[in-house]
């Protein structure tokens, strides 16, 4: 099975934080409220990062790294 990635919002819910899984996901997943699902956590900027960094954006000289702009706004939410 693929896993599905979603990007999603916490909410506060009472005393915690909840997601919401949207519509089409639990279709096409065929997630009932009798299932229990297992949740990989990853920040969004994490992920950002992440990707420009297999994108191949940081180059290293020595002991000076080159980091483009695009990486450093990766730190900031949106």
């Amino acid at each position: 099975m693929i896993p599905v990635e979603v990007i999603a919002k916490p909410k506060k819910w009472g005393n915690s934080i909840g997601v919401i899984i949207p519509k089409d996901v639990l279709e096409k997943e065929k997630i009932t409220l009798k299932d229990e699902l297992i949740l990989y956590i990853e920040k969004k900027k994490n992920k950002e990062k992440a990707r420009l960094m297999k994108e191949g954006y940081i180059e290293m000289y020595k002991d000076t790294k080159k980091i483009n702009r695009e990486w450093e706004s990766a730190d900031y939410e949106e």
